[in-house]
């Protein structure tokens, strides 16, 4: 790390110190956000999905990942609905 990130990360945390806890958690959430962008941004560039049989396959769930538990309120399961399914195979 150098002296610049240093003096960048304490300035930030002695000022996210005078804020409020709520208004700590939504600068959090912001912070968390940019390295999500980011985080997705290299993943799009670096990585490659290739269908041919030479090369190795990579699982829908390999490339999401990423972004489990990014949300919050959610089913574990986004495909449970239960009003759909209601009556079906009856």
């Amino acid at each position: 790390m150098t002296v610049l990130e240093k003096a960048i990360l304490e300035k930030a945390m002695s000022t996210m110190q005078q804020l409020l806890i709520e208004k700590q958690q939504e600068a959090l959430n912001f912070i968390e956000f940019l390295a999500f962008q980011l985080s997705d941004r290299q993943v799009t560039t670096t990585k490659e999905v290739s269908l041919t049989k030479d090369k190795p396959t990579v699982s829908c769930y390999d490339l999401t990942k990423q972004w489990i538990g990014i949300t919050e309120d959610l089913p574990d399961d986004l495909s449970v609905n239960h009003k759909y399914m209601k009556g079906y195979g009856e």
